[in-house]
């Protein structure tokens, strides 16, 4: 399973705008309510069960590149990535800047593996 916590955004670029958050993972998608505002509150999750580990390591490698960890994130204790801020940008304008942050808790869990806290 995967579990993807959409906690909140800051400093969303924008006049007016609606902020809505889609999770796609191994071909299923999850979007949150739409909120108002450049500094919306979610605290939604995006729960994504599969029968097999075959996607999973495509997922363990945007984990790892989010974090900037050093390892693989998905084999180390825990298996999560806990309120991390992400820096959003456009990746077509790739020198426009930040457009703004969100903050996601997101882990694995095998068979019996109890989420964190």
């Amino acid at each position: 399973q995967i579990r993807v916590r959409i906690i909140e955004g800051r400093q969303l670029s924008g006049n007016n705008i609606k902020p809505v958050v889609k999770v796609h993972v191994c071909g299923q998608t999850h979007r949150t309510r739409i909120k108002r505002g450049n500094n919306p509150f979610f605290d939604e999750v995006s729960d994504h069960t599969f029968g097999t580990a075959d996607c999973l390591y495509d997922v363990c490698h945007f984990v790892m590149d989010i974090t900037g960890a050093g390892g693989d994130v998905c084999f180390v204790s825990g298996h999560a990535v806990m309120r991390k801020w992400l820096l959003l940008s456009d990746p077509e304008d790739t020198n426009s800047g930040a457009k703004g942050y969100m903050k996601v808790s997101m882990f694995v869990l095998g068979t019996g593996d109890e989420p964190p806290v």
